[in-house]
């Protein structure tokens, strides 16, 4: 069994290492953790495995942390793990101006097709010797074998070119 875990604290790198230790000490595996800063908020999410008694016993302490720490912690037990033998990961790499609307054209994009994402990031920054502002954004995919990846990616550099932006679409490498 697997519990997904969500983290808000407007404490320091603490708040993840206990965690950590908590996992650990009630006998539970980290799958997946991943954090980072937003403001001044610290922001994590951790996917994490057990038998349902360990499990049981993180929820407690979980609790336990979050009124000792005073931050916001959100678990979720998943039954069963996703089975995707046959999808292919794909990386989506968009740059353009930030008032271009990139996220929403190429989310939109993706749902219109049943894409599944499995992650995306994306920030503003400033372009260098101008004063625009650009948005960079990272979809991580999962395409189905049977859709023709030409006719794909086509539609993708059409949409994007719509907008004005890069586009880099190539397959997932680790």
């Amino acid at each position: 069994m697997q519990l997904a875990v969500t983290i808000l604290s407007n404490h320091s790198f603490d708040t993840i290492s206990e965690l950590i230790l908590s996992t650990l000490s009630c006998g539970c595996r980290i799958v997946d953790i991943k954090s980072s800063r937003f403001g001044d908020l610290h922001c994590a999410y951790f996917l994490v495995e057990g038998n349902w008694n360990q499990l049981s016993k993180y929820e407690s302490t979980l609790h336990a942390i979050e009124k000792k720490m005073q931050i916001k912690i959100h678990s979720c037990r998943i039954e069963k793990k996703r089975v995707l033998e046959e999808n292919m990961p794909y990386i989506i790499e968009v740059v353009g101006l930030e008032s271009s609307d990139i996220l929403n054209k190429v989310v939109t994009f993706l749902n219109e097709r049943s894409i599944d994402v499995e992650e995306v990031s994306a920030r503003r920054y400033p372009a260098p010797y101008l004063e625009a502002q650009l948005c960079a954004a990272r979809f991580v995919i999962s395409i189905p074998q049977n859709l023709s990846l030409f006719l794909f990616r086509d539609e993708l550099m059409y949409v994007c070119d719509q907008i004005n932006a890069d586009v880099i679409f190539e397959p997932f490498r680790n």
